[in-house]
């Protein structure tokens, strides 16, 4: 009985207990905590070469010149690739490269004098058609070069690097220049024994002068078209010199319509209406105004390094000396390396050449000077170094130059 009551009260205390114990809390789920990453840094991808550009690479070319020319290395080479063969449209670049050869037996030269259109016409089917025949350009047609062969790849500059201190900026871009030669209105100096007739281009368009301006035909010459476009461009100084001229504003002119966008496109219109003389070549200029014993007084546009016949007694011209706003236009000679040419350091060498005093002795004549002002001119060019022209406007003829010819062509027939 004892042990029963025992058992009993044990039962009692072990419920008791457990009534008393503290109930067990759920667990705590923690989560880990969140840790911001950064995206994964992915290194740029690096925009692949064009195969024009990665020639220029290999051969030190455009961008990739390095900052100082190894010319016994290059020399090397180009004996090596032993020819350079240049497209020029001067008929003075046989004489550089006879001096050129006498200089490096070793390399054989092919110069080929063409006219600027041809050299264009050449170098862009070449590049177009992948058949690399030229090493060197040597042109002066900048409008194409700027607007085309650039974008494209097709030529490469090359200023030789212990030239650039005495290059000017504008004669080491966009690729160097061999030399610059002023186009201008010239006078018969016989019949006009006291200098210009004329002192503002406004004049030339007067009906003193209609019918007797002689210019290589603007019609089929870009170039001479091109000189009068970046005369025009300058419409705010030409607008002044009408002022000047006339004491009235430009767009007061009689000729003034719609089709005259400003005073640049006024001077052309009544330029063309006045009928100038168009003719083949800039001989024919000095030939038709400018031969000793003429009666007729008459103006022209030519070339000053034509000033050579002068000299030799064959033409009795001058510039037009204090014409305003300018007495005319300058252009550049560019020469460059051509894409993918097949002997790139014989290029190379040609052109520290011509860019040289004895390289440039063909060229170094009365209106010609070299882009390398270290190169003095010859003493019957030094009175023509400074006169006021403005620079051949590359850009703004490339892009305007259809609508300035076919406007030309409207206004010489309208009159």
């Amino acid at each position: 009985m004892k042990s029963f009551f025992r058992i009993a009260m044990l039962v009692v205390m072990i419920f008791a207990l457990a009534a008393c114990a503290k109930p067990t809390e759920a667990p705590v789920v923690t989560e880990a905590p969140v840790v911001a990453t950064e995206a994964p840094v992915v290194a740029p991808t690096e925009v692949p070469l064009s195969a024009n550009e990665q020639w220029a690479k290999d051969n030190g070319l455009g961008i990739y010149q390095p900052a100082t020319d190894d010319w016994a290395a290059i020399e090397a080479a180009a004996k090596v690739e032993g020819t350079v063969v240049i497209y020029s449209n001067s008929s003075r670049i046989a004489a550089a490269g006879e001096a050129f050869a006498a200089l490096y037996p070793e390399i054989k030269v092919e110069a080929n004098d063409m006219g600027g259109a041809e050299v264009v016409s050449k170098v862009r089917e070449e590049q177009k058609a992948g058949a690399y025949a030229g090493d060197v350009w040597f042109n002066a047609q900048g409008p194409d070069m700027v607007g085309e062969f650039m974008p494209n790849q097709w030529l490469w500059k090359f200023v030789p690097t212990d030239l650039l201190a005495v290059m000017p900026d504008e004669n080491q871009n966009p690729i160097a220049t061999h030399s610059t030669e002023v186009f201008g209105f010239i006078y018969n100096t016989e019949l006009n024994p006291d200098g210009c007739p004329i002192t503002n281009i406004w004049e030339v368009t007067d009906a003193t002068w209609k019918g007797k301006l002689f210019i290589k035909d603007p019609i089929n010459s870009a170039e001479d078209l091109g000189m009068l476009m970046t005369i025009a461009s300058h419409a705010d100084d030409m607008a002044a010199a009408y002022k000047a001229l006339y004491n009235a504003e430009w767009n007061t002119d009689a000729a003034y319509d719609a089709d005259t966008l400003d005073a640049g496109w006024l001077w052309i219109k009544k330029l063309a209406q006045n009928q100038p003389v168009g003719v083949a070549g800039s001989d024919d200029v000095w030939g038709a105004m400018a031969v000793p014993g003429l009666k007729d007084n008459m103006l022209g546009w030519a070339p000053l390094s034509k000033y050579r016949n002068v000299i030799k007694g064959d033409a009795v011209f001058e510039p037009c000396v204090g014409l305003s706003p300018v007495i005319g236009a300058q252009k550049h000679n560019y020469v460059a390396v051509i894409n993918m040419a097949a002997h790139p350091n014989a290029a190379k060498l040609f052109i520290r050449f011509v860019l040289s005093q004895d390289g440039f002795t063909p060229w170094n004549q009365v209106g010609q000077f070299s882009g390398n002002t270290s190169i003095v001119p010859v003493d019957a060019a030094l009175a023509f170094k400074d006169l006021p022209v403005y620079n051949f406007d590359n850009d703004f003829v490339y892009k305007n130059i259809t609508a300035f010819h076919d406007f030309y062509a409207l206004s010489l027939l309208s009159q």
